[in-house]
């Protein structure tokens, strides 16, 4: 048996760094389409009004635009041009800038559509056809660019992804020096088990045997860290939980502990067989 113990803090933390971007990686293709879906679905789109309109105008109004097929109903709310100065004062701060706020403010109509039909083309139709409405001023849309949004989290995911394969190399690297240096300070005790009969998987095996325990704290550490990112997303945005496969995350966390053992075992693995194969003079 060795007889110092390495230190595999660095490795343990290397190894559930990668696990932490590829499990990241893995849980965004699973919910690539419903974020989407669902980032489309919160974008806020403004109807503004024409000023000094009566309520009974403003209600058939906002029972057109909730018959609208396209449209959410129950995201319908009629908003008075001071609420909307009010949002606008609470986003950007400093009051004293925005004292005639209101009076540049208008009513406004805030609704969202599906996301099915939240295209360019369809909302600049939709557009032009209710702005010819005596009652309408113009349409506006929250976020001009979120037609990329599947885009954008797409590319998140493949940049996760290649930090991940470039963390593993890395991970492996670093196992690599921990256990060389390791059996560096062992390698004669090495070479006298070598010499009464000792075979090289009794050898290795102590060094293998910890590489899976390392690679089981590694998946555990990421598996946290990604639980608790989640935790924190849903916090922030309650209806993801409605986005949760049980059994999808489940495939996810088990296949990050398969990783991490097969990270451990195969570099730990190779580190030793490769020190074994060295020749006694070499040991000097």
């Amino acid at each position: 048996m060795p007889r110092k113990k390495p230190h595999y803090l660095s490795a343990i933390g290397s190894v559930a760094l990668v696990l932490f971007m590829l499990g990241f990686f893995a849980l965004l293709a699973l919910h690539a389409r419903q974020l989407t879906k669902l980032f489309k679905e919160r974008v806020d789109l403004w109807l503004e009004l024409r000023q000094d309109l009566p309520e009974e105008d403003v209600a058939r109004l906002m029972d057109y635009v909730r018959s609208q097929s396209f449209v959410l109903p129950e995201t319908v709310a009629f908003v008075s041009r001071e609420e909307a100065a009010a949002i606008m004062q609470k986003d950007l701060g400093e009051e004293s800038l925005l004292e005639q706020l209101p009076d540049m403010m208008r009513d406004v109509v805030r609704f969202n559509v599906q996301a099915s039909y939240f295209q360019e083309d369809s909302l600049r139709t939709w557009r032009e056809t209710i702005r010819q409405d005596s009652l309408v001023e113009d349409l506006f849309v929250e976020v001009a660019n979120v037609g990329n949004v599947g885009q954008n989290i797409e590319k998140l995911g493949w940049i996760a992804l290649a930090l991940g394969l470039l963390l593993i190399f890395a991970a492996v690297a670093l196992i690599h020096n921990t256990i060389r240096l390791d059996l560096y300070t062992n390698r004669f005790l090495i070479k006298n088990q070598e010499l009464v009969g000792a075979s090289w998987g009794y050898i290795s095996w102590p060094y293998i045997q910890r590489g899976i325990f390392n690679g089981l704290w590694s998946a555990f550490l990421a598996i946290a860290a990604l639980a608790g990112l989640l935790w924190l997303a849903q916090q922030n945005i309650p209806e993801l939980k409605s986005l949760e496969d049980q059994s999808s995350m489940a495939l996810v966390f088990a296949g990050l502990v398969v990783l991490g053992i097969l990270i451990s075992f195969v570099s730990t693995w190779f580190v030793i067989h490769k020190f074994l194969r060295m020749r006694v003079d070499d040991l000097y």
